[in-house]
């Protein structure tokens, strides 16, 4: 008999990131239905974790199909074991307003729906007003706006294997499946510093393959100059976060 749902995502030194990651589904799922693929870390992020985790290699980062296709294996192999898998990376949220996202799923599971798209939204530090994060500090209190990004409306909710484009943006040979209520809140532009200091490792110190010229680009964006401007370039009007997704996000 299968279990319910598995959680996974993929790091590589996601030190800040991947307790968030973990302290979020964990109030929805139980922890050994956690499972975080380890790109080779050796930051210490992934020692010791209450989780399951499990080493995956690749002597590139950001290699676009090797991503994709460790992911879409994992899937798979989870799926033998669980009614539904869901993926999100390690800045990545996903929720539901109106009822707990333990309910929410197990609705979807009873459904006819094959999976779940997402509508995303990205926080964004507001950088004349709030503060820089401390690796203490929880994000929810200290931030209030966000934008509405299309290319974060994500499929990643599923009861079958799924294959994805690069980016895990789009499906492949399948179309959107929106639901009222399931949101994710992307999380890359919280804290520009925090920001900063991850690029500047992935640009310089990663050994980053060639996936062409419109794959990945910003992740080769090291330099202060252009990490902000980078971080600027919103894709439509900052908005307040509604109170109602701070409740569901911070879970009060």
């Amino acid at each position: 008999m299968k279990k319910k749902v598995a959680v996974f995502t993929i790091v590589k030194n996601e030190s800040f990131f991947l307790p968030i990651w973990i302290k979020h589904y964990s109030r929805f799922f139980n922890k050994e239905d956690l499972y975080v693929l380890d790109h080779q870390s050796t930051d210490g992020s992934t020692v010791n974790l209450d989780v399951n985790v499990v080493q995956v290699t690749n002597d590139l980062a950001f290699d676009h199909q090797w991503l994709v296709d460790t992911v879409q294996n994992f899937q798979v192999k989870l799926l033998e074991s669980y009614e539904c898998v869901i993926f999100a990376e390690s800045d990545e949220l996903l929720y539901s307003t109106d009822i707990p996202f333990t309910e929410f799923i197990n609705k979807f599971i009873e459904s006819d729906s094959l999976y779940l798209t997402c509508e995303g939204y990205e926080m964004i530090q507001d950088l004349e007003n709030e503060p820089p994060l401390s690796q203490n500090d929880l994000i929810m209190p200290n931030r209030n706006y966000w934008f509405k990004v299309p290319h974060y409306d994500k499929t990643l909710i599923s009861k079958i294997p799924l294959d994805w484009d690069w980016g895990f943006h789009f499906l492949l040979g399948k179309s959107n499946n929106f639901e009222n209520n399931l949101f994710l809140c992307h999380l890359h532009r919280c804290d520009f510093e925090l920001m900063l200091k991850r690029h500047e490792e992935r640009a310089k110190k990663w050994n980053l393959k060639e996936d062409g010229p419109y794959a990945g680009t910003h992740h080769r964006i090291g330099d202060r100059d252009g990490v902000l401007k980078y971080f600027n370039e919103v894709a439509s009007t900052v908005t307040e976060i509604p109170q109602s997704h701070k409740l569901a996000l911070y879970g009060v």
